[in-house]
C-alpha cells in the first residue's frame, strides 16, 4: 500500500493551477490560456503512464519480446447543467510489436490492464473501450 500526497493551488494567471508532487511542479491549465495541459489531459496522460509502467515491469518479468508499446487515448467529455461536464467515454488503442500470437497478445493486454492500478479505479466511473 501506498500513500500520495499532492499539493496544489491556485497560479497567478486565469484558471492556472500550480502541483506539487515531491520534488516535481507542473501546470494544469484550460486550452484557452494554455500554460499546460488540462486535468483531463493529465488524467489521460496518467492512465497511458500507468499501463505503460505496468506494461514494462510484465515484459520484463515475464521475459516478453514486446517492443514499442504504445497507447493512444481519447477522452470524450459531456455537457452538463449549471456549466459542469464530466467524461463520458475514454477510448485506448494499444500497440506493440510482438513475435505472441493473437491469444497471447490479448491475455498480455489483459493482465496490463488488471496490474494498473489507474485503470482499475477509472474502469468503473465511465466507459473505457481498449482498442489494438
Amino acid at each position: 500500500m501506498a500513500t500520495y500526497q499532492i499539493k496544489t493551488l491556485i497560479g497567478k494567471e486565469e484558471w492556472q493551477q500550480i502541483t506539487q508532487v515531491r520534488a516535481h511542479e507542473f501546470i494544469s491549465d484550460n486550452a484557452t490560456q494554455d500554460a499546460g495541459p488540462s486535468p483531463v489531459e493529465y488524467l489521460c496522460g496518467s492512465v497511458n503512464s500507468c499501463i505503460g509502467i505496468s506494461a514494462a515491469m510484465i515484459i520484463k518479468g515475464h521475459r516478453l519480446n514486446v517492443t514499442n508499446f504504445k497507447i493512444e487515448t481519447a477522452a470524450e467529455t459531456e455537457k452538463l447543467p449549471h456549466s459542469q461536464s464530466k467524461i463520458k467515454e475514454m477510448t485506448l488503442k494499444i500497440s506493440f510489436d510482438s513475435d505472441l500470437d493473437q491469444m497471447r497478445k490479448k491475455k498480455f493486454i489483459e493482465h496490463v490492464l488488471w496490474v494498473s492500478t489507474v485503470y482499475q479505479s477509472l474502469k468503473e466511473a465511465f466507459p473505457i473501450k481498449i482498442e489494438y
